[in-house]
């Protein structure tokens, strides 16, 4: 049975897979889009693990987006 991660641990995974993404030549366009989405997600939603939920589904869906291409995430 999986555990539910702590907010502490939410926030360490999307800083690692900010800083994969941000740099990342293929994924410029949606980290763009991401960072816009962030600021939806901060403004719209009051509860702390929401927002980072919100945020880690975004960057999933690049990462996603990157493997379907065939491009390597952790090469920038």
């Amino acid at each position: 049975m999986s555990s539910i991660p702590t907010t502490v641990e939410l926030r360490s995974t999307i800083d690692r897979m900010e800083n994969v993404y941000r740099y990342h030549e293929e994924a410029s366009a949606l980290f763009d889009a991401y960072e816009k989405l962030c600021q939806r997600f901060e403004q719209d939603l009051a509860d702390e693990r929401d927002v980072l939920l919100g945020k880690g589904a975004a960057l999933m869906m690049i990462k996603y987006w990157l493997e379907e291409k065939g491009a390597d995430p952790s090469r920038g």
